[in-house]
């Protein structure tokens, strides 16, 4: 009975280790550990705050998702009241629990000032790390690039296009909020009906012109599809960056968006709140 016993208590205390994401650098090393990282959020906590415990579980999904983004991007934590945490802590002007601060190349780089829930989190720092959009290289690029959350992608046949250069400056404003990508891939072109043609008339003479495609589209995830409104929404204004960041924020929650404690002001009166508990990885569409 007793192996019986410490078999299951083994396997559950393994278990916990391996599940955790998050980096532990309480230790005196902290300095050399987040110089082995281009960037990285790290959270100061105490065990007996409040605040840190409700973070914590957001924190460690965040941790399991970024660790198998392109780039991964890792989270640590430091426990202020540790003895090596105490020093670390009064060095980075830690006063109060969870503080949360982003690392590039081992040095202090900015305050952390994005959502606390762990959706929040990963889309706030994957948009401090590279470029604010990504560039599609191939078909499997843009099939991976529409999953799980609103994304804006730009698809321009003329790579050197104003509309393009507007497009980036547009992603560059937006880069903590929205998830973007573009392409000039031919592949990529050709697959979505975007790529140049060139259209000859035949009369006294050969008349032709050359027909160039850029487009800038707005897709919704699975999860927020309905009957109601397009999976997917054409950019039809100019090319000018504020006209494309206003149509990103007028369409980007759709006619029924998930509303949380850290985009609540993105939804302007008047409006309807349904509370309602829904795991969207087990249930897709939400029903």
């Amino acid at each position: 009975m007793k192996l019986l016993f410490i078999l299951p208590l083994i396997c559950c205390f393994l278990s916990v280790v391996f599940c955790d994401d998050v980096l532990d650098y309480s230790g005196p090393d902290f300095e050399d550990k987040i110089a082995e990282h281009d960037a990285i959020l790290v959270e100061f906590f105490a065990p007996w705050c409040g605040h840190c415990k409700r973070l914590a579980p957001e924190y460690e999904k965040a941790a399991s998702t970024l660790k198998k983004a392109d780039p991964p991007i890792p989270l640590a934590k430091v426990d202020c009241t540790s003895d090596n945490g105490k020093d670390t802590c009064s060095k980075f002007g830690v006063s109060g629990y969870p503080t949360l601060k982003i690392f590039r190349n081992g040095e202090f780089s900015s305050e952390y000032n994005g959502p606390r829930d762990a959706d929040g989190i990963v889309k706030y720092m994957k948009a401090q790390v590279g470029p604010s959009s990504k560039e599609l290289q191939s078909l499997e690029d843009a099939e991976k690039a529409v999953k799980d959350d609103v994304v804006v992608i730009g698809y321009f046949s003329d790579s050197s296009s104003t509309l393009k250069e507007e497009f980036l400056k547009a992603a560059d404003k937006l880069r903590e909020s929205v998830s973007f990508a573009h392409t000039s891939n031919k592949d990529i072109l050709d697959k979505y009906g975007y790529s140049s043609i060139l259209c000859c008339t035949l009369y006294s003479n050969l008349n032709c012109a050359l027909f160039i495609f850029s487009d800038i589209v707005l897709f919704r995830p699975k999860k927020f599809w309905s009957k109601f409104e397009p999976q997917e929404l054409k950019y039809s204004g100019s090319a000018d960056k504020g006209d494309i960041v206003d149509f990103i924020k007028e369409n980007y929650h759709g006619l029924v968006g998930h509303r949380t404690h850290d985009n609540h002001d993105e939804f302007k009166s008047p409006f309807i709140v349904v509370y309602y508990d829904v795991d969207y990885v087990k249930n897709v569409k939400g029903i």
